[in-house]
């Protein structure tokens, strides 16, 4: 849905802008057998759509996109590229994929030595009530459940995945017997993790290690549930101490942050181990026998590579990343 108050204060911002430039850039004329166009900005919404640009007049035509800011291929087309006399160009604009960038573009109408302009301006995407940006990734607030879906909740553990395995097993108390369906064994291919076994919401991925690195090294503190508000302790991970000693349930988007319930993993054989334990999943091995397991405790631990403890066997939480293409 496009949001009409953002819209017109685009066209508005653009208009300003525009007004101090060359005035026979940017024409719009009452009289139909005039050459113009209209309108002289095109305020487009993130998820892009189709708009019209009018050509006024009796004359002949052609028409271009220039200036484009983005490195993004063909996220902006024309349905006309010349003509003449009246005529609508259908512009068609594609989803934007950048939370920090506004894409723009100048559609450039030529008749003979005259040159007439529209500016395309492309609003960021914005996060959704469950995602949090940090490091320029969108992280969900919410681990994986089944496969293709979300947890219920931040608090909520979701199943626990083995590395590069699509099967879901459920968390539980440490005495728990292993669930009917855990795998005799395991066999370690020495891949890292694939598209065809991400167990992630669609549009979202398994986060790769140096991301998981990246995250621990903005900042990771143990928390309490009497603290936060959630039903268990857990890590803050994202912030500085300082900061996560802020976090409730209700704040976390705010403060620019992420809560990792306790969970530990399920073991070889199957039974739950190191319930103490936060242990998150990450998308590639580091050697054939680690899986990228990202760990940390109320003592202060914190394993960020998964040596020692990350075996690929071993089921853990996973918690995605939006998978976005990365706009300069």
């Amino acid at each position: 849905m496009i949001n009409t108050k953002y819209l017109i204060g685009a066209v508005i911002v653009l208009l300003t802008l525009w007004g101090c430039g060359n005035d026979s850039d940017y024409v719009i004329e009452s009289n139909p057998n005039e050459f113009a166009i209209f309108p002289v900005a095109i305020p487009v919404s993130a998820d892009g759509g189709t708009y019209e640009l009018t050509v006024n007049g009796n004359e002949s035509w052609t028409a271009e996109l220039t200036n484009s800011n983005s490195s993004a291929q063909g996220w902006c087309t024309l349905s006309e590229t010349s003509g003449s006399g009246r005529k609508v160009i259908t512009v068609t604009v594609k989803p934007t994929t950048s939370f920090v960038k506004n894409r723009s573009v100048i559609v450039e109408v030529s008749s003979g030595t005259r040159i007439l302009k529209s500016k395309v301006l492309q609003e960021t995407m914005v996060l959704g009530e469950d995602e949090v940006l940090i490091n320029g990734l969108i992280w969900s607030t919410k681990n994986v459940g089944t496969p293709g879906t979300f947890a219920a909740s931040p608090d909520d553990i979701g199943q626990l995945y083995q590395f590069n395995r699509k099967v879901g097993y459920p968390a539980g108390p440490q005495d728990d017997p292993a669930p009917a369906n855990w795998p005799s064994s395991y066999t370690n291919d020495g891949t890292n993790w694939t598209t065809e076994n991400d167990p992630s919401p669609e549009g979202w991925r398994v986060p790769t290690t140096e991301e998981m690195v990246a995250l621990w090294e903005k900042g990771a503190t143990w928390v309490t549930a009497a603290q936060t508000g959630f039903k268990t302790d857990g890590i803050i991970i994202g912030v500085d101490e300082v900061t996560a000693k802020r976090a409730t349930k209700d704040n976390l988007k705010q403060l620019g942050c992420l809560f990792l319930p306790q969970s530990g993993w399920r073991n070889e054989t199957g039974m739950m181990d190191r319930t103490w334990l936060c242990a998150v999943r990450s998308g590639n091995s580091l050697s054939p026998t680690h899986g990228g397991m990202s760990l940390g405790d109320s003592g202060g631990y914190r394993d960020t590579w998964g040596w020692g403890d990350g075996q690929k066997a071993r089921a853990a939480m996973i918690r995605p990343v939006k998978n976005i293409q990365v706009e300069d």
